[in-house]
Order: structure tokens, then sequence, then C-alpha cells
């Protein structure tokens, strides 16, 4: 009797010694990752690469931006870019065609920069839909994406024609980006009318890094609604302007404190009842509080927990015995009085 009362007691504690352990253990075993979690950017960035500002990209860069080559004597510069997606600029349809062939290696996505003037060649200006559909033919026979910044002019007269063609469409506004009201009136309604010819679409605006930091960023803001990045001209002079730019886009993401050091957790936790007043108030009394755990207890899912069926039979059958063993020892009790008469 005594070793089977001691056998189940001992099945008791080891049941009550392996407890699962809760779900907030996996954070303690990798706090960092739980206290500092990457916050993506709502826009993706474009730069234009110098080699002042390659190791600094590649210091902050997230995986959708862009380091661009703004002509193809920077194209060697892309090699060293760890981070995001390489985008390589064309003035020409031509010099692209003759060019590409030898770069694919070097870019993911080919850019074209339509504009008035002496740097883009007349028949192109003259035919813009048609430059745009050889040059959206040469990105697909090399697996690229097509990036397309026309001028204010051409995005206006030809804009919501040419939208089909491109994976990306930059809307020139560095010009005005003193002047935030002339640039959300030009913006905003052409963005519309562009995601209407083309729903899968990415729209940037193009700025440069010169002027009132803060002032470009609140202008970036204000129009963040409608644009899927923003796409930075850079100079060699003005290499702190725009890391102060990306900045005040991406502020930092809070650092949560680091979870505080516990002590392993014990075998078995004991939890003392409250016992019994026996002068009761009128008022509720607040119910003692349970010590604190250096280790999580499982979550309560809400349902009232029970004894397991094992161990009410155990107990039975223990009464059982209990009991037995009386009626026997008042039965031979009983034969030997009578025997004795």
């Amino acid at each position: 009797m005594a070793k089977f009362v001691a056998l189940l007691a001992v099945a008791l504690l080891l049941t009550a010694g392996c407890m699962p352990v809760s779900l907030a253990q996996s954070a303690e075993e990798n706090p960092v990752a739980a206290a500092q979690a990457t916050v993506p950017a709502k826009l993706w960035i474009d730069m234009s690469m110098g080699p002042q500002l390659l190791d600094w990209y590649n210091g902050v860069a997230q995986p959708a931006d862009i380091a661009r080559a703004d002509h193809v004597s920077l194209v060697d510069l892309l090699d060293r870019v760890e981070v995001g997606r390489r985008l390589v600029v064309f003035k020409t349809v031509v010099d692209a065609e003759a060019l590409t062939p030898r770069l694919v290696d070097k870019m993911d996505i080919i850019g074209y920069n339509l504009e008035h003037g002496p740097t883009n060649r007349p028949d192109e200006q003259a035919d813009p839909v048609g430059s745009v559909r050889r040059m959206r033919q040469l990105a697909d026979d090399y697996g690229l994406e097509l990036a397309l910044g026309p001028d204010r002019a051409f995005a206006l007269s030809h804009g919501v024609e040419l939208a089909p063609y491109v994976d990306y469409f930059i809307l020139q506004v560095q010009r005005a980006q003193t002047e935030p009201d002339v640039v959300r009136d030009f913006v905003m309604p052409l963005v519309q009318e562009l995601r209407r010819a083309n729903p899968d679409v990415q729209i940037s605006v193009q700025v440069r890094t010169e002027g009132d930091v803060t002032a470009i960023a609140d202008l970036i803001e204000s129009l963040e609604s409608s644009l899927d990045g923003v796409s930075i001209l850079t100079s060699e002079e003005t290499v702190e302007i725009a890391e102060a730019l990306v900045a005040e886009l991406r502020p930092p993401a809070p650092v949560l404190p680091m979870p505080e050091a516990t002590q392993p957790a014990p075998e078995l936790h004991a939890v003392v009842l409250p016992t019994a007043n026996p002068n009761p108030s009128p008022r509720k009394s607040a119910p003692t509080p349970i010590p604190a755990q250096s280790a999580p207890l499982p979550a309560d899912d809400g349902e009232e927990r029970s004894a397991p069926a094992w161990f009410y039979a155990g107990a039975l059958a223990l009464m059982g015995i209990v009991v037995v063993a009386l009626l026997a020892s008042v039965w031979v009790y009983t034969l030997q009085n009578d025997r004795r008469r």
C-alpha cells in the first residue's frame, strides 16, 4: 500500500515537472531579432550613384531600392552594388540598342531619358511612342524592366500613351521642387491618368539634392499616397545633402528594450491559495497575488481544467483497497472471537 502511494506521488511530480514551455521562450532564444525588427520603407529610393556614395548606399539601402548610373561611364560602379536593383540610363534608343548586349549583366532595369533638347535624337523626339516601344522590345529581349523618365512636356503630352509600355514612370519635378503647389498640381492628376492607363506601373518623382532637406522631405510626404518611390539626383558636391535627405525620409526604426535575463525555471511551481477569511467584510476582497515566476506559464485557453481520468480511477482504486483491507480486518477479528468462545 505504501509503495503504491509513493509511486503515484512520484508520477504526479514527474507529470508536473514536464509541463510545456510557453512560446515566449522562442523570443528569449533570439532577443535581438525580437527587439529590432526591420521596418520596410513606404517608398523605394532610386539614387544616382557616385564613388563617394557607393559604400554609404550599400549600408542603408533596402532590397526594393535602385542604384542608378546616369551615364554609361559610371556603369562599373554598379558591379559593387550589394543591395537592391541596378539601373542604367540611356539618352537615346540607338545607344541602348548598341550597348545593352554588352552591359546586360550589370543591370536589372534599363532606363530611357526622353527629353526635348540637343542630347536626344530629333527622330526619337518626333516619335516618342515609337521610341518607347523600341525600348520595351529591347528590355523584353534581355529580360530587363523598363524605366521611363520624360521631361515635363513629354509627360503631359504623351505620358498616358507611354505608360502601358513601361514598368517605372519617373516624373521630373526637380526644377520646381521649391514650389510645392506647382509640383502637386502637376503630379497628382497625372498619376491618376497614368495608373488608369497602366495599373501595374510604379511611379516616382525625381528631386535633386539642393536646398532645404526638410522642405524636400515634406514635399515628398505630401505626395506619398500617390507614389511608389522617390528618385534622387546627386552630385559630388552634395553627398552630405543626399545622406541627410535619405535620413529624413527614413528615420531609424525605434529600438525595443532588450528583455531582462531570467533565471532557469524551476521544475515545480507552487501556488499558494488564499485562506478563507473567518470575518468576511461586506466589500469583496482582492485575490491574494500569485508570486512572480521566472518562466511563463502555459497559455490559458479559457476552458476549465479537470484532473485526468486515470487520476480519479487511481484514487478510487486506492480507496477500494483501503475499504477492503478494513473489512477483511473486521472479518478476521470476528472469526478469532468466535473460536475463543
